[in-house]
Parts: structure tokens; sequence; C-alpha cells
């Protein structure tokens, strides 16, 4: 019986001690699967971040474009609105022109009635039949003043209304130079316009295609999610399974315990009733021999002391061997359940240590990258402020217009940056205030509050005048030096223009005080 117990017990334990190493095989290779997964999953959102990131700078440069776009069209239509104001102007000079014109004929018809008439009625001998027929000196003075007034008065008139020609003339012509320049300025900006969408085109087929690759990435991140779940159910299931054979073997271990204390406690039970009854029967014995002699008395009793003595020493011998079995088997078996555990403990505590440190690490790289953008930027404004601030004292406004007029004649371009290959109204304004130390915004509705606002009336060699989408010098004789527009010199390029109103301004400002 007591051998049977004992091969149940380690059949119990082989078969424990076979299911721990192949669960913790299969737990480590689960393991290494999720940690190659999270991996994964990590990169994936990673990149989505990435993707996600990049969209978003796209779609900012997708609302710049259409925003230009915007103050482009804008523009269109106030070029428009003051091209036709400058058609009904110039109709009207052609009205006026016409006027001037018939009036001009008018007087002239007349002069020729007056001096057709001076010689039907004397020819060529008028003055002298005028000083002939005078009553005295002074009546012939006044007919010969009368008829050079006469004559001074004919050519005034006519010599007015020839001015007057002239002059309705010339307005007709600045009228169409400056309707050319405007029809110029809006082909500029419908250019802008078309190249603008065209942009904003390019920008949204690509941040459709940032739309599709960020729906794929999201997609394999959220199949690695699932993997990862599955990876997980395995890990509970088996560490579940880890914990039902530890706890029958503890069963099992613990029956075994029980059954062979069960087994020594009857075997010194059987132990202490043999001693008793050979107790007895030597105490019987004795009686007996009491009755024999004394050497035979002696004998006996010699014999009952070793009797007594081996089988004491026996079961003292057996049970200090079982106990010592028992104490053996049971503490080995305690000691390999408990290492179990400790490895599942220490994985996770590893675990969880890795995790900790890898955010903890990224907050510090982040909360670092991000103090350091802010010093950057912060530098970068402080040597803006420096580079705006900076002028020189001794420029005045007339060497700025001398300096300005010396690239007459150059080419307009748009977007460009050079004084002498190309440059657009802005830029060139920009360039121009630069030579003098100053700092200027690039673009014209920025430089509409770049130094300080006048009236137009208070206005001065080197002001600027801000038109809607055009800016220029002004040059202190009511006319402006500017970047005109990309026809060719003298209809566009850097030209000087005479007439600084020559379409409504949006501001006058003074950057040279």
């Amino acid at each position: 019986m007591k051998k049977r117990i004992i091969a149940l017990s380690l059949v119990l334990a082989m078969s424990a001690s076979l299911t721990f190493p192949v669960a913790a095989a299969r737990k480590d290779e689960v393991q290494a699967e999720k940690a190659a997964t999270e991996s994964k999953l990590s990169a994936a959102e990673s990149k989505a971040d990435e993707l996600e990131s990049e969209k978003n700078a796209l779609l900012g440069e997708i609302d710049s474009l259409d925003q230009s776009l915007v103050q482009t069209m804008a523009q269109i239509e106030i070029l428009n609105g003051e091209i036709s104001d400058k058609e009904s102007a110039i109709e009207d000079t052609k009205q006026k022109l016409e006027d001037a014109q018939a009036e001009k004929d008018k007087q002239y018809a007349s002069m020729k009635k007056r001096i057709q008439y001076l010689y039907e009625n004397g020819g060529s001998n008028a003055w002298a039949q005028m000083i002939l027929e005078s009553g005295s000196i002074t009546d012939m003075f006044d007919k010969a003043e009368y008829t050079e007034k006469m004559y001074q008065y004919d050519r005034d008139e006519l010599q007015k209304m020839k001015d007057v020609v002239t002059e309705v003339t010339q307005l007709g012509e600045q009228l169409t130079q400056e309707k050319a320049e405007l029809e110029d300025m809006k082909q500029a900006q419908e250019e802008q316009q078309s190249s603008l969408q065209t942009q904003m085109d390019q920008k949204k087929a690509e941040a459709s295609d940032y739309e599709t690759q960020i729906a794929n990435v999201q997609a394999q991140a959220q199949e690695y999610k699932n993997l990862i779940e599955q990876q997980n159910a395995e890990l509970k299931k088996i560490q579940e399974e880890e914990a039902k054979a530890a706890e029958e073997a503890r069963k099992a271990a613990e029956k075994a315990a029980a059954e062979k204390a069960a087994k020594e406690k009857a075997a010194k039970e059987q132990a202490a009733a043999e001693a008793k009854a050979a107790e007895e029967k030597a105490a019987a014995e004795s009686t007996k021999a009491e009755q024999t002699s004394t050497k035979s008395e002696d004998t006996t009793d010699n014999s009952n002391n070793n009797v007594s003595e081996d089988t004491t020493d026996n079961s003292s011998n057996s049970a200090s061997e079982d106990t010592t079995d028992n104490s053996s088997n049971s503490a080995s078996e305690d000691t390999t359940d408990n290492s179990n555990v400790s490895e599942d403990t220490s994985n996770d505590d590893a675990s969880n240590d890795t995790t900790n440190d890898t955010t903890n690490d990224a907050s510090n790289d982040t909360s670092d990258n991000d103090s350091n953008y802010s010093e950057d930027v912060s530098d970068d404004s402080s040597s803006t402020t420096d580079n705006s601030s900076s002028s020189t004292s001794s420029a005045t406004g007339e060497a700025v217009v001398a300096y300005a007029s010396q690239f007459i004649g150059n080419p307009y371009v748009y977007g460009g940056n050079s004084l002498t290959n190309g440059i657009d109204c802005s830029g060139f304004v920009q360039q121009v205030f630069a030579h003098f130390g100053y700092s200027l915004p690039r673009v014209s509705d920025a430089q509409a509050g770049a130094g300080r606002g006048i009236s137009y009336s208070e206005s001065r060699a080197g002001d600027i005048i801000v038109y809607s989408g055009h800016v220029a010098i002004l040059t202190g004789d009511g006319g402006i030096v500017h970047a005109s527009n990309s026809a060719p010199y003298p209809q566009g390029g850097i030209k000087y223009s005479s007439n600084a109103l020559y379409r409504p301004y949006i501001a006058i400002r003074r950057i040279v005080e």
C-alpha cells in the first residue's frame, strides 16, 4: 500500500513537471510574438502621426493658397472697376476733344471770315484808305489799334484752341496708357490666379493621397491591435492553465503528504502496540522467570532488554527516514512552484518598467525639443526686430528717389528680387529701402502698415503710396517710380509715371523721417 501511494505521488509530480516546461516555452514564444507585434503597432502609429502631421501642414498650405487666391480675385475685381472708370474717362476725354476741335474749327472759320472781309473791302490798300479817311491823327491811331487788337484777338483765340486740343489729346493718351497699365496688372493677377488655382488643385490631390495612406496605416494598426488582443488572450489562458496545474500539483502533493502522514501515524501506532505487547510479554516472562534461578533470570532479562532496544531503534529509524523523505519531497515541490510564480512576476515587472521608461523618455525628449524650438523662435523674433529697427539716419527722401530712379528701364518679374534682372512692385520698394538700412515687409498689403501714416497733402519725395495690389515710391512732383507690369519698357518694367493718383490709393506711408 505504501509503495502504491509513493508511485502515485511520483506520477503526479512528473506530470506537473512536464506540463510546466511546455507551458512556459509557449508562454515565452507568445510573449516574444506580442513584443514584435507591439513594435509593429508602435511603428504604424508613428507613421500615422507623421502622415497626419504632413497632411495638416499641407492643409495649412491649401488654406494659405486659398486666401491668396481670394485676395487675387478681389484685386482683379478692383482692377476691373478701375479699368471701367478709365474707359469712362477716356470716352469723356474723346467728347471733350471733339468739342474742342469743333470750337477750334469755328474760331478758325470766324477768323477767316474777318480776314476775308478786310481783304474784300480794301485789300492791300485798306491801311492807306483807313489813314486817308481818318479825320485826325487820333482817329487814325484808334482805327489802327482796333485793327491790331482784332488780329491779336484772332491769334490768341486760335492759340487757346490749339492748346485746349493739345491738352485734351495728351489727357486722352495718358488715360489710354493708364488703362493699358491696369489691363497689364489685371493680366498679371489673372496669371497669378491661374497659378494659385493649379497649385491648390495639386495640394488637394496630395491631401487626398495622404488620407488614403493614413487610412491604410490605421487599418494595419487595427490589425496589430486585434492580434495583440488574441496574444493577450492566449497568454491569459496559459497563465490560467499554469495556475490550474500548479494548484492540482499542490493538492496532489498535499494529498500524498497527508496519506504518507497517515501511514506513518498508523505505523507508529502499530509500533507502539507491538512495543506494548512486547513489554507485556516481557513482564509475563519476567514473572515466570522469578520462579527460576538467578542465572536464568539474568539471562532472560538481558534477552528481553536487547529485543526491546532493537525494536525501539528500528521504529525510530523508520520514522526518521520517512519524515526525512517527506520533508525533502514537499520542500522540493513547493520550491519549484514558487520559482515559477517568481518568473511570471519578474517578467511582468520588467515589461512595466520598460513601458514606463519608454514613456518617460519620450515625454522628456518631447519637452526638450519643444523648449529648444521655443528658444529658436524667440531668437529669430528678436533678430527680426533688430533688423526692422535699424536704419540710416542720414538717408533722405530725395536720396531714396534718386537711387530708385537708377533702375528705370529694368524689367518687371512677378516674385522677382533683382533690381537689375527683374523684380515686382513690392520687391522693388523693399530692395530700395533696404539699401538705406530700412527693413520692409515683402508684400504690398503688409507694406501698407510700415512706417508712419500721412495724408497725400503731407506727402513728399521718398514716401510710399499703396494701392490695391500695388505699391510705388512718390517722387515729390506728383509722380511715382515703380515696377509697373510685365509689359516691355516704357509701357511696363521699372518706370516713372507722372500721375500718382491715376488710381485710388489705400495708404501713404512715410518711411524716412
